[in-house]
């Protein structure tokens, strides 16, 4: 619930006429993110990206108002505020604040795009598998489309986006769309390459009445062959990141505290404890930068 909340169409009237009050100023703005009206898109979210952009100058200009408000009251209390460098002090402070909560707004339709395009890669080849298996056993490929959109309460037995994926497309075929151009239009809506290119295979076989199950042997042999790829990939990505690692978080800080003891030592420059403390923060912070590395090459497949 909380992933959805900026994507939240706008419930009540004056704060959809203040949003509208923002669109002039959207509009040059939504240059500057040609993919968010894709992105929204893909989140399910019904605002288009003028409107989005509008609802966040909108919360921009809120916050940075109310945080001055506070600032500026507190300040005035301590009788501070007649003081040029607080008043400054206090504007610049809420503008930061505003823009890290403007700045969030806008890459959130990206974050829950690139989440939902990991979740649908993970469970493609799987619920693949599951059509292959379906059809080739005889069941109609809409009835084992139907059966993949059904959600249940065990996790082992849910396909996650796909799921929810494949409930559209049974919903608009069951409301009188053909499946051909159901499938089209689900390629087109997400941002996974595999998903897309499944579905339009899926999409011209079912067009031109060809067998689904050989099909569909063949998308799962491809995406079987992917991941293969890049499980090889990433193997080979680790070698190089594992001896970096070694390099700069054993090998470095080894050395730079045996040269700090030698010279405090010999040229009686004290090490002290502060000294110490900056060589653990950064050998801290070297290490999460290596781990974040390290899990944003990692492949999404099916384990």
């Amino acid at each position: 619930m909380i992933d959805t909340i900026p994507l939240m169409p706008f419930p009540y009237k004056p704060v959809r006429n203040l949003v509208r009050g923002f669109h002039p100023l959207s509009s040059i703005f939504v240059k500057f993110f040609p993919s968010l009206d894709l992105e929204l898109e893909e989140t399910g979210s019904k605002l288009n990206s003028k409107e989005y952009i509008s609802g966040a100058l909108l919360t921009f200009t809120f916050y940075f108002f109310v945080i001055g408000s506070i600032f500026a009251i507190y300040a005035y209390r301590n009788h501070l505020l007649g003081d040029l460098k607080i008043r400054l002090m206090i504007f610049f402070i809420s503008l930061i604040i505003s823009l890290a909560i403007f700045s969030y707004i806008l890459i959130f339709p990206k974050w829950v795009s690139s989440k939902k395009k990991l979740e649908t890669e993970r469970n493609l080849l799987f619920a693949m598998r599951h059509l292959m298996i379906q059809t080739s056993a005889g069941v109609p490929f809409f009835d084992s489309l139907a059966s993949i959109s059904e959600e249940y309460e065990d996790p082992n037995l849910n396909y996650g986006t796909i799921s929810r994926e494949f409930k559209k497309i049974v919903k608009e075929v069951r409301g009188g769309k053909e499946l051909t151009q159901a499938l089209e239009e689900s390629a087109a809506a997400s941002s996974s390459h595999y998903y897309r290119r499944a579905m339009w295979q899926l999409s011209n076989a079912n067009k031109a009445g060809a067998n689904i199950g050989f099909v569909l042997k063949d998308v799962v042999e491809f995406l079987s062959n992917e991941q293969r790829i890049a499980i090889r990939n990433y193997g080979s990505q680790l070698n190089p990141l594992a001896l970096f690692y070694m390099l700069m978080c054993i090998i470095a800080p080894t050395m730079g505290l045996i040269f700090l003891t030698i010279i405090s030592t010999l040229a009686d420059v004290p090490v002290n404890e502060i000294t110490l403390s900056v060589i653990l923060i950064l050998m801290v912070v070297v290490q999460i930068i290596f781990i974040g590395l390290i899990k944003s090459r990692r492949p999404t497949v099916a384990l």
